[in-house]
């Protein structure tokens, strides 16, 4: 049971970890990453996780990709499946939203996109949105060193308790 909750322990740290890599070093590779808000999406993409979108030529974007673009509508970033691309007057394109029955009531111009969905992480989102807190951020950083200090100051309580009795009982 020890050893579970030790691996757990682990596991947790190892997650919060990877979530503050993506969360800081995606960026300077113009990657995003965006906590999915709604279920605008589902199955696709699930509330509370990750959509991880690349940068992409929109010249290179086809019916069926999830883009993620700046919504005119919601006046914040958005992730929904092209069903339809048009050329004029200009570029743009239609959206929907998997799990909505109508289209956007918007077209997107090429210039609001910002990649395509490459791949999701269920649930790690919950995990971003606390890491991108202060405390969140805090206790990512302080929390693994704090229990690696209290292990080895268990660990040298152990060591130390054991060479006292072997002390004692030699006096005997």
């Amino acid at each position: 049971m020890k050893k579970a909750f030790q691996y757990f322990g682990f596991s947790l740290i190892i997650i919060a970890m990877a979530a503050v890599v993506l969360a800081f070093l995606a960026p300077r590779f113009d990657w995003r990453i965006d906590v999915v808000l709604s279920g605008s999406m589902e199955p696709q993409l699930k509330v509370g996780g990750l959509a991880i979108s690349q940068p992409v030529d929109v010249a290179d974007i086809k019916v069926n990709d999830t883009i993620t673009f700046f919504s005119p509508l919601a006046k914040e970033m958005t992730s929904h499946r092209v069903i339809a691309i048009s050329t004029k007057p200009s570029l743009y394109f239609r959206t929907k939203g998997d799990a909505n029955e109508d289209a956007d009531p918007f077209n997107v111009p090429a210039q609001n996109v910002v990649g395509r969905v490459c791949f999701h992480i269920s649930y790690l989102g919950y995990v971003m949105h606390f890491v991108k807190t202060p405390l969140g951020f805090a206790l990512t950083f302080c929390l693994p060193g704090f229990i690696i200090i209290v292990m080895e100051m268990r660990n040298i309580w152990h060591v130390l308790s054991d060479d006292e009795m072997r002390s004692k009982q030699r006096v005997r």
